[in-house]
């Protein structure tokens, strides 16, 4: 056997080891997350700061993967005596696609990083970015992945958020506009909201989100044909939905001149 046979046996060997060591990276790397998942899980109370260290774990896992990858394909480039560099420059086309896609990569990489450190949400809050309403699901280096009420999975490049509404951080409101006739009694409407109100505050369903009790806002707007009025009341955060449906509920039946049991 020639001694080039002994090169490319040896090059051969050495790149069968490195991906063996990659894929036993990666492995202790899925069983470290899961372990610190499941002691977060275990040992943090506050839902607040759980959700925060997931996410942070999460994106943590996808960056040793990308570590892990590149050095996988740097270690076997070179077992290879492949340089890199001539190809990139001599390539044209693929290396401005390569030069365009590390930009796309390190915008959507600090879109993350602004996320993380200004804890803008976490996994399993909900939030609005542009016309997109969803729980978020992942978030990972390069996008966050919502699952709408249709139960659609959602992608958003990081670098493509700018503006978010989170609907279920600290606190919230729940709000109800109902429309009443223009020439309606607007004393007893009004008497009927609080009454609604005040009974949506002592239901037991609701009654252990709430962190204020409701309150008939009154007018909210006129339009040509009715009055808008509101109910609102302010919640824990994501509950806002179920204290909705609560006061829809008892606002109609009071305007309606009938009694919660009926």
């Amino acid at each position: 056997m020639t001694s080039l046979n002994l090169i490319d046996l040896q090059a051969v060997w050495n790149i069968g080891v490195i991906v063996l060591l990659g894929l036993l990276a990666f492995i202790i790397l899925g069983l470290v997350s899961r372990r610190m998942d499941k002691r977060i899980s275990t040992h943090i109370r506050s839902d607040e700061q759980r959700k925060r260290l997931k996410t942070l774990l999460q994106a943590g896992r996808s960056v040793g993967h990308v570590i892990i990858m590149l050095v996988i394909i740097l270690e076997i480039l070179y077992e290879m005596e492949i340089n890199i560099a001539p190809i990139l420059a001599s390539a044209g086309v693929a290396g401005l696609a390569l030069s365009l896609g590390a930009q796309t990569f390190i915008k959507d990489f600090f879109g993350v990083v602004v996320i993380l450190v200004e804890n803008q949400f976490t996994v399993g809050d909900v939030i609005k970015i542009g016309d997109l309403t969803g729980t978020v699901e992942r978030i990972t280096l390069r996008a966050t992945y919502l699952r709408d009420a249709e139960g659609k999975r959602i992608s958003i490049p990081n670098g493509d958020i700018r503006t978010v509404s989170n609907l279920s951080t600290e606190w919230a409101r729940a709000v109800v506009t109902l429309s009443v006739p223009l020439d309606a009694d607007m004393g007893h409407v009004m008497d009927s909201l609080n009454r609604a109100a005040q009974e949506a505050g002592q239901d037991d369903k609701i009654s252990g989100y709430l962190l204020a009790l409701p309150e008939a806002v009154g007018w909210s707007d006129i339009t040509e044909t009715a009055v808008r009025v509101q109910l609102a009341a302010k919640t824990k955060p994501g509950k806002q939905w179920d204290v909705a449906q609560v006061l829809r509920k008892y606002a109609l039946l009071y305007l309606h001149d009938k009694q919660p049991d009926e």
